[in-house]
């Protein structure tokens, strides 16, 4: 008989890894997810779903704050995801003033030379793309962050990998900060903002908010709606502080008040800021949807409920529910201009500017708002296929 070779163990690997190797280059996604931050999770969580149900033979590599947590967050999303934190370890770790940050990135791509970065940017260089997911964290608020973007358009003038931006929030930006970024933004391949105050600051095109891209995935997002509270209250405690704390707490106190013969429930975007203004309403029992209580088991928000909350990405996820609310402003200039794109939208929420002293809090909503999310969830849709079709 014949004799025929048995394949040693190391050809049997390689066999069997060129049988379930992905059939394209890695892509590598940058979000402001992994603290965890909900809106910056929501988002995260989004692209990866669209990209696990539409390509999951892609090796997705995702860059973010904490890898570590992320890879705990995002474990039921993409089955071939990798977590690291390349480009936000290398903005962190220089100097905050964008001139000297931005040469010591390009410089640290171009030559190499150091182990805490080299692996890292060894395998950015064999990237098919590279996306900066949407949020708000690309501003004159957070200037550290400008590294990643250099980062970007120097692997792309090097090394020719795609560069996008998808659902940015670059409110408030000005004067030479919003200069420098607009040079760089217009060698991107795509570029596009959530808010047309953004879009027009430094001319790129107008998009909309990365989160409704939800809308298009399979993942369920909402709670079952049989055991939710009538209301529900998110104020945020990592932007109020001060003398304008005694007067959120009074209004709380005074939305609760009014709802006397309904459950009002609590919430938290971030752990433990947000337990702030809850903790004595929690502490006698109200209901409280902490951070992984609605990670796991979905948003709490359901048609006819009625919100009072700061949080842009809460004021979206409620109103498309069917649910009317009251936004308080944190801050002029970033989250005004990010509830003012909701409420063009068509959500129907009323948005007060000031926190001096109590205002009515009856909440209003539009329940048409929830057919609005679905159709921009489509439009988000059409675009990841497009960003993620073959490279031309």
């Amino acid at each position: 008989m014949p004799s025929f070779p048995v394949p040693s163990r190391t050809r049997l690997r390689r066999a069997a890894s060129a049988l379930f190797a992905p059939s394209r280059e890695p892509v590598y996604l940058v979000s402001a997810g992994g603290q965890p931050n909900f809106g910056d999770e929501f988002i995260t969580r989004s692209w990866l779903d669209w990209l696990a149900e539409n390509q999951p033979e892609r090796e997705v590599w995702l860059d973010t704050i904490e890898p570590g947590r992320a890879a705990h967050l995002f474990h039921d999303t993409h089955p071939r995801l990798r977590t690291t934190n390349t480009l936000w370890h290398l903005a962190h770790t220089g100097p905050r003033e964008i001139e000297p940050a931005e040469a010591r990135v390009r410089n640290l791509i171009h030559e190499l030379g150091t182990p805490r970065y080299d692996l890292g940017l060894r395998d950015l260089r064999r990237m098919e793309s590279i996306h900066l997911l949407g949020g708000g964290y690309i501003n004159e608020i957070w200037p550290e962050n400008f590294g990643i973007i250099a980062a970007m358009t120097t692997l792309r003038a090097d090394f020719g990998v795609r560069i996008f931006a998808t659902g940015q929030g670059f409110m408030p930006v000005s004067g030479g900060i919003r200069d420098r970024l607009a040079a760089h933004l217009a060698d991107f391949d795509h570029v596009d903002a959530r808010d047309a105050s953004s879009a027009e600051a430094l001319g790129v095109e107008l998009g909309t908010d990365d989160a409704f891209l939800s809308f298009a995935n399979q993942r369920e997002l909402y709670a079952p709606a049989d055991d939710l509270p009538d209301a529900m209250v998110l104020i945020q405690g990592d932007m109020f502080e001060g003398e304008g704390e005694p007067a959120l707490r009074t209004l709380v106190s005074d939305f609760v008040g009014r709802r006397s013969q309904r459950t009002v429930g609590f919430a938290e975007a971030i752990p433990p800021d947000d337990v702030r203004y809850a903790e004595p309403f929690v502490a006698d029992g109200a209901p409280f949807y902490p951070f992984i209580r609605m990670w796991d088991d979905g948003f709490p928000a359901k048609p006819g409920q009625e919100w009072l909350t700061s949080r842009f990405h809460f004021h979206l996820l409620a109103a498309a529910a069917g649910a009317t609310g009251s936004v308080v402003n944190a801050r002029q200039g970033y989250y005004d201009v990010k509830h003012g794109l909701l409420t063009e939208l068509g959500t129907g929420w009323s948005v007060h500017d000031a926190v001096e002293g109590a205002f009515e809090t009856t909440p209003t909503g539009d329940p048409q708002f929830g057919a609005t999310a679905r159709r921009l969830g489509e439009s988000r849709a059409a675009l990841a296929a497009r960003l993620y079709a073959s490279t031309p």
